[in-house]
């Protein structure tokens, strides 16, 4: 526990020190003030679109940044001789960047639209969307030199994941959609604003406890393929 405790502040550092930390402010304020113009009708929509399509999923993007920065600095190699476990090393990242995603789309919604939510389910929301992403983020930038090649597979990726908008909006409804791994989140994102069945809820907790156990253990295991490179071309 120390162990983990000890790499979460040092991973609040490491993102503080990158910027991190203000790109999720400046991030903030620009929706808050492009969701300001919205007429209180139809902010419902737009709000959980927006916490669909960028605020949940910019941990991504972020953890593969995090990733070529450790490996251009051999910090990867380094962790071979200190006791920090892989679980502990990929806990720290994903707390930090899971608990900023949640209070970044807390401060929009609160700004935007007030308390009246569930935010029980928003939180599981946000963190059901952001560990898989996450996770995803490391196992992608692994296969990758650095981040121009990484971002088209990652693009592809995100433009995947957020077709389930599709059926929220009614554009297009189909069961296909359940199979998506972000359909969970989308869910659960709808129930803190306006409900949803029953059915549907446990459907989105079993899929997501499903999608973050296999993608740890994918995570888990492309960062020790990562260790026993970098140690054998060191």
């Amino acid at each position: 526990m120390n162990r983990l405790l000890s790499a979460v502040r040092w991973e609040v550092l490491v993102q503080f020190r990158q910027n991190i930390f203000y790109a999720a402010i400046f991030v903030a304020a620009l929706w808050s003030a492009v969701l300001f113009q919205v007429p209180d009708t139809g902010i419902v929509p737009v709000l959980v679109s927006v916490l669909f399509l960028d605020l949940s999923i910019f941990g991504f993007f972020f953890m593969a940044a995090l990733y070529y920065l450790e490996k251009g600095d051999r910090v990867l190699e380094g962790l071979v001789v200190t006791p920090l476990r892989v679980v502990e090393y990929l806990t720290a990242k994903i707390a930090t960047l899971s608990a900023l995603s949640v209070v970044v789309g807390a401060v929009v919604i609160l700004l935007v639209y007030g308390l009246s939510i569930q935010w029980g389910w928003y939180v599981l929301a946000v963190v059901g969307m952001s560990v898989p992403i996450s996770l995803l983020g490391f196992v992608l930038a692994a296969r990758y030199n650095g981040i121009n090649e990484f971002l088209v597979p990652g693009v592809f990726f995100l433009a995947l994941m957020q077709i389930p908008l599709l059926g929220y909006l009614g554009i297009w409804e189909n069961l296909l959609l359940y199979l998506i791994p972000s359909q969970p989140g989308m869910i659960l994102l709808k129930a803190a604003f306006v409900g949803a069945p029953l059915w549907e809820i446990g459907y989105a907790l079993l899929y997501l406890a499903a999608l973050i156990f296999v993608g740890w253990r994918w995570a888990e295991q492309t960062f020790v393929r990562v260790i026993a490179r970098q140690v054998g071309n060191g």
